[in-house]
């Protein structure tokens, strides 16, 4: 178990903030937020080349942020991954060894096998100037993973690659995790990455952590504006709670005079009669009626197409609701729904919002 308890730390005008996040053993847990949150600083503080103002950093129970840095068995591969130049890679990769004082040929198993899993037998004899981005990535996970370290820390793991490799370098770090069973803290600025690789995620901005859970809580239920904004989520709309129960809140989504019973377990300590909050839906979740094939769902609206976009394999329908007051309303759709859909711009559509995907925001957590 990884622990940060209460952990504050400054350098300049920016701080870190009260930081508590726990990570259990063998799980991967990224630090998600945008450039400037304070990430790298964090894992610098982890590392030991940051001094605590404040807090722990537990390793199974033991604090070692009195420790000096080679001292508190954490491997950390940089955005840059640091591998030594003037050192072939089966040089670097033996490095952590040498210094860690582990017996040469005990560790050569667990040497030969990282090669073989990562695929950089015939790159033993090279030096890093003549590697590619994803071939120094490789080097450097095997470098960190020879020493069998407590926690491996990776700093924007893909930032070095080329688009058309990171995929390929993505599962393959996502396979090496559960082959491995390391305990690992990622952080990153992309979404896509924090999703594919997290067991559990937190989200980072202005040196504070907005939020923390596992991964589908955590994307489909922001707990505050700021996170919301950050994961992207266009539709947020005004209501009011007009009853709430052990399990869930019943709004009014006066705009449309909808109500809406949310599932949310924590209905009582968070929300009162009458309070007035927002509520958001992620864009792949509404679902969109195909023309003819309408299915007898809740919560369905008559929309107007207003605007298509392709992205790729994604397309995103911007739509609008309501009669007096129109509401704008942004959907996501896979390109083999869309095509089966074959909307255009102007067509009349039927549009369905299901609460269960609903997240409840306060104004007070705004």
């Amino acid at each position: 178990m990884i622990e940060f308890r209460q952990l504050c730390a400054k350098a300049g005008v920016f701080s870190l903030e009260n930081i508590d996040i726990a990570i259990s053993t063998g799980d991967c847990h990224v630090i998600v937020g945008p450039t400037g949150a304070g990430k790298t600083f964090l894992l610098e503080t982890l590392v030991g080349l940051r001094e605590l103002t404040n807090g722990q950093i537990l390793i199974d129970n033991n604090d070692i942020s009195i420790l000096p840095p080679r001292e508190r068995k954490i491997s950390y591969v940089p955005q840059d991954t640091c591998l030594f130049p003037n050192m072939t890679v089966r040089e670097n990769i033996m490095y952590g060894i040498r210094i860690g004082g582990f017996d040469r040929h005990e560790a050569q198993s667990l040497v030969e096998h990282l090669i073989n899993f990562l695929h950089i037998g015939h790159l033993l004899e090279r030096y890093p100037g003549k590697l590619s981005g994803g071939e120094k990535q490789r080097v450097a996970l095997a470098r960190a993973l020879v020493p069998r370290p407590k926690l491996l820390v990776l700093d924007e793991p893909f930032s070095a690659i080329d688009h058309s490799m990171r995929e390929e370098i993505r599962r393959l770090i996502k396979e090496l995790l559960e082959e491995f069973k390391t305990t690992t803290l990622v952080v990153t600025h992309d979404l896509d990455e924090a999703f594919f690789l997290g067991d559990h995620i937190s989200i980072m901005i202005d040196g504070r952590i907005l939020q923390s859970g596992d991964r589908d809580r955590i994307y489909y239920y922001p707990h505050t504006f700021k996170a919301a904004k950050f994961l992207g989520i266009k539709n947020i709309f005004s209501a009011r709670v007009e009853a709430i129960s052990e399990n869930s809140v019943t709004i009014l989504w006066e705009e449309m005079a909808e109500r809406l019973v949310v599932p949310c377990r924590c209905s009582r300590k968070r929300f009162s009669l009458d309070q007035q909050l927002h509520f958001g839906i992620r864009s792949e979740a509404v679902y969109i009626q195909r023309p003819g094939h309408e299915k007898t769902l809740e919560h369905i609206f008559s929309a107007n197409v207003k605007k298509l976009y392709m992205r790729g394999r994604m397309h995103t329908i911007l739509v609008e609701i309501g009669a007096e007051k129109k509401i704008a309303v942004e959907i996501d759709i896979h390109d083999v729904a869309a095509q089966k859909i074959a909307v255009k711009e102007g067509d009349l559509v039927s549009i369905s919002i299901l609460p269960r995907w609903i997240f409840l925001i306060s104004n007070s957590e705004a």
